[in-house]
């Protein structure tokens, strides 16, 4: 009993350390200069679609909004004129293109060890391919 409690606690361990890294990488691709709202500068990468409830979009560029602390504040406490705006903004393709993957969720449990090395691949691979651009 002792050695599957251990286990389960390195898996969760590993997990976060996988999840830290991969939203590290997150941070250093999609973070814009400034923020989407107001144009001063960007600190913060709200999840257009919560990660609480979608965590499948977490690392998914279209639903990253690069915010400055103030909007990303009041976004955070339900100023829907916020949101609206950055709908305005980015269009109605990219809303449907974003709410249709959004209710595409897999079935099951997914957040994986497994998972997130996938997705820190993935990151990796835009990563590079941002660096090799920008060269």
């Amino acid at each position: 009993m002792e050695k599957n409690h251990l286990k389960n606690f390195n898996l969760k361990k590993e997990k976060a350390k996988l999840r830290s890294l991969a939203d590290k990488l997150c941070y250093e691709i999609y973070l814009k200069p400034n923020c989407e709202i107001c144009n001063k500068k960007a600190q913060q990468l709200h999840h257009f679609y919560p990660k609480s409830c979608y965590n499948h979009l977490r690392y998914c560029s279209e639903n990253l909004i690069s915010l400055c602390l103030g909007c990303h504040f009041r976004l955070t406490h339900q100023d829907k004129r916020l949101e609206d705006k950055i709908r305005e903004k980015r269009g109605e393709k990219w809303y449907k293109k974003l709410s249709k993957m959004a209710q595409n969720r897999p079935k099951g449990s997914y957040l994986t060890t497994e998972w997130y090395e996938k997705q820190i691949k993935k990151l990796h691979k835009i990563s590079s391919l941002k660096n090799f651009a920008s060269d």
